[in-house]
């Protein structure tokens, strides 16, 4: 019963979504394209991080904490792209659109993670 609860969620929020579109004077195809392409482009981003994760570091129970933090710092840094370049309605905090510490947290986790996985520490 839950997954039908959350399958009703999903397309409500997305029925929402698309209602929304249709009807905001503000949502172009120009800014609907735009917005397509930084997805896919965060895609290509997300995709090569998880190939460069799988061809180089190393694989096991032992590695396994350290990818999955280089995977989240990775997977971060591509969201604070998509936060700054991205078209949007609202402006986010100016905290996420300069480069600084939510930047260095991805970082970390993305050089301590590769340390992790590979036995330097």
């Amino acid at each position: 019963m839950t997954t039908l609860a959350t399958l009703a969620l999903v397309l409500a929020v997305g029925l929402s979504a698309f209602m929304q579109i249709l009807t905001d004077p503000r949502i172009t195809p120009r800014f609907i394209g735009k917005s397509l392409l930084a997805l896919a482009v965060y895609a290509v981003h997300c995709v090569a991080g998880f190939v460069v994760i799988w061809l180089l570091l190393p694989k096991g129970p032992a590695a396994a904490l350290g990818v999955t933090a280089v995977f989240l710092g990775w997977i971060g840094l591509g969201m604070l792209d998509l936060i700054r370049f991205a078209p949007r309605l609202r402006e986010p905090p100016a905290w996420l659109t300069r480069v600084g510490v939510a930047d260095l947290i991805c970082l970390v986790l993305i050089v301590g993670g590769t340390a992790s996985a590979s036995g330097w520490i």
